[in-house]
């Protein structure tokens, strides 16, 4: 439905209830500008739940009992024997969440800088611009999901026009414990539109010292000339004035006379797969066409259920920056004799 549609057959509904002029003009300036935004109009709790499709009294119950739809999951981190742990909604919280992220959220703009979590763009987005420069510097935001709490959420949906009401509801159904959940579908978006001013500062001071910059999740990188390295502190006092923490033990300066890597990538020359990942890759499929996959686990003591996906999802990603290389290990992949 076009806006003027939409507009028209409301005044048509609120005049047939009755309503006066002047509540009228508040729901069509109130619509006006959320229709302006491309955003779904909410009026109140009620027609949310209308609009998600959900019976009233199940809606109310997953509002109020929000943090209760939650399940607290444990996945391994690269180091052996840290652990993350991750709140995955139920669910029906997660249907809801799904809702506002391809409704609401993928409406809202996010800074050019931000490569991660935005359809179209991937790692391989946030390496391009840092190719074959004289300095690479990584930063990493330290729990960046848990330091955006729901005033934060709140503020978003309010910026953009809704209601006190409104707001509150659906940052309520985004947020855990007053903090953003990682593990929450809404959640990725959220942190982007969140940074915006962070990436808006961070490119206003690249561009001044003529670096580039780009932001992956809670992975920052700088590049440019060896000189940029001065400014390091200048850009560590902007992430502090943002209300985020750097990951000081992640922070990398990488000059090309070494290997510089930005999220997994090499990029000294053009974008790379790091040769141990390609290794890797290569011994696990010589191995398992030689030894056959079972007795090959059993060799090397490994206990992974979805070996087979493991290996797959790593010729994928190859295959994602250099699709030569990884058409190849797909077809070696695909001439192992798997049990499933």
């Amino acid at each position: 439905m076009k806006n003027e549609d939409y507009i028209d057959r409301l005044k048509r509904v609120l005049f047939e209830k009755k309503y006066d002029d002047y509540y009228v003009k508040l729901c069509v300036d109130y619509s006006s500008r959320l229709l302006e935004n491309s955003l779904p109009v909410i009026f109140d709790k009620e027609h949310l739940a209308q609009l998600l499709g959900l019976d009233m009294k199940y809606f109310f119950h997953l509002f109020m009992k929000a943090d209760f739809f939650y399940k607290n999951v444990q996945i391994p981190k690269k180091k052996i024997g840290q652990y993350r742990n991750i709140s995955v909604p139920t669910e029906g919280l997660k249907y809801v969440q799904r809702w506002i992220l391809d409704n609401v959220l993928y409406n809202v703009g996010v800074s050019e800088a931000t490569t991660g979590f935005v359809k179209g763009k991937s790692i391989v987005h946030n390496a391009r611009n840092h190719v074959g420069k004289e300095c690479v510097i990584n930063m990493d935001l330290k729990d960046f999901f848990p330091n955006i709490k729901f005033d934060s959420i709140f503020r978003i949906f309010k910026y953009y026009g809704y209601t006190n009401e409104v707001s509150f509801v659906l940052s309520k159904l985004c947020s855990f414990n007053n903090f953003l959940p990682q593990g929450a579908p809404t959640s990725p978006f959220i942190s982007n539109i969140v940074s915006y001013k962070l990436d808006d500062r961070f490119m206003k001071l690249s561009k001044s010292i003529g670096a580039d910059y780009s932001r992956y999740a809670d992975d920052l990188t700088i590049s440019g000339p060896k000189y940029i390295i001065n400014y390091l502190s200048i850009f560590k006092r902007i992430i502090h004035e943002e209300n985020f923490y750097i990951n000081d033990s992640k922070t990398r300066v990488q000059y090309s006379n070494k290997r510089q890597e930005v999220t997994g990538l090499v990029v000294n020359e053009n974008i790379t797969v790091p040769m141990e990942t390609k290794k890797y890759l290569r011994q696990q499929i010589y191995y398992c066409k030689k030894y056959g996959v079972n007795s090959h686990m059993r060799r090397i003591d490994l206990q992974k259920s979805n070996f087979k996906e493991h290996l797959y999802g790593m010729a994928f990603f190859v295959k994602m920056v250099e699709p030569e290389r990884g058409e190849q290990f797909l077809n070696q992949l695909n001439e192992i004799a798997w049990d499933y």
